[in-house]
């Protein structure tokens, strides 16, 4: 096991008091794999991201947990020894490239800079792994885009570039917090591949962190789903996509487009988005939720309902199963 996120809970301080983030979050990636951490904004996605890099902010708190990578807690770590593990060894790819780059600074050196850091190399050999790199996320002219700034690329090249940047050491494990929703489709189903392709090639674990379905369908070989903090349901893809059983997962996957006819409108979840500071006392889901009962008053525990396939809900494996996969983009 590569990373073991345990039991994870996080809570804000602000003026108001502590907000909880996330509940006994648990995550597992191994070794070469591609996991899914799917949900909406606010789910808790990205907090759980930042808190395996150690990047919370200052008002964030861990009040409970474990994250363990290769067997080691990383929540006791200094500054200085999670900052070894960054980039090195646990990479980070973050959604709007322009936010990761230094404008001010060629491209060239920012990579080669993060080379010689972790690999201790003179300019000449950091130059040419700097420019191996950039070729390896299929960037055509590499040695042209050595000398370029930020500003001169387009989105898409940007976004290959700070993936370049993350799996320069390469990392063992690739966190990657929505690399392709600034994208146009043709783009973003490029980027996916390059970076499946630099898994396999690499043997680099990924942590995709998206809210899109049909970029879990396409990449991941496990998914989480997010809701309010918690892990609602998770499993094998094709379990959890195609033989969904939790409410709100079934939700997002009826609110896609794809696969339906033209003049068909669109389901959608009901209610308002969930809010921290107006947590449910039992099932996180239980105020939009179609199906709830009064048993949902307390809070459902992970029912595993075979050995690919787990959910939080009361009311899992009731009804039949899927018939139809999803579509896929």
């Amino acid at each position: 096991m590569l990373l073991q996120v345990k039991n994870l809970a996080v809570s804000f301080s602000s003026i108001y008091g502590n907000t909880d983030v996330l509940e006994d979050v648990s995550i597992e990636i191994n070794k070469g794999e591609i996991v899914g951490v799917v949900g909406e904004s606010g789910s808790g996605k990205s907090v759980t991201a930042l808190s395996i890099l150690g990047l919370l902010d200052k008002n964030a708190n861990v009040t409970k947990g474990e994250i363990l990578y290769k067997g080691k807690n990383l929540l006791p770590l200094s500054e200085k020894e999670l900052g070894y593990l960054r980039g090195k060894e646990i990479g980070m790819v973050f959604q709007e490239p322009m936010a990761a780059l230094n404008p001010t600074m060629k491209i060239g050196k920012q990579v080669s800079n993060v080379i010689r850091k972790h690999r201790k190399l003179n300019k000449k050999k950091s130059k040419e792994m700097t420019i191996d790199a950039l070729r390896d996320v299929q960037i055509y002219n590499p040695e042209d885009v050595y000398h370029k700034y930020p500003f001169q690329l387009s989105g898409g090249m940007l976004q290959r570039v700070v993936i370049a940047l993350a799996m320069s050491s390469p990392p063992e494990l690739l966190i990657a917090d929505e690399p392709t929703t600034a994208l146009d489709v043709t783009i973003q189903a490029e980027i996916l591949k390059m970076m499946k392709d630099l898994s396999n090639t690499k043997d680099t674990s990924i942590m995709l962190i998206t809210h899109d379905l049909g970029v879990v369908a396409n990449i991941c070989d496990r998914v989480y789903v997010m809701y309010g903090g918690k892990i609602v349901e998770k499993g094998t893809t094709e379990e959890v996509l195609y033989h969904s059983e939790h409410p709100y997962t079934k939700g997002l996957i009826e609110s896609l487009p794809e696969g339906k006819p033209a003049d068909e409108p669109l389901k959608i979840l009901q209610g308002e988005s969930f809010n921290p500071r107006n947590r449910p006392k039992g099932c996180v889901f239980y105020d939009r939720c179609p199906i709830r009962t009064d048993k949902c008053i307390v809070a459902p525990k992970m029912n595993q309902l075979n050995a690919e396939h787990n959910v939080a809900c009361w009311e899992a494996g009731k009804n039949a199963r899927n018939k139809e996969p999803m579509q896929t983009i």
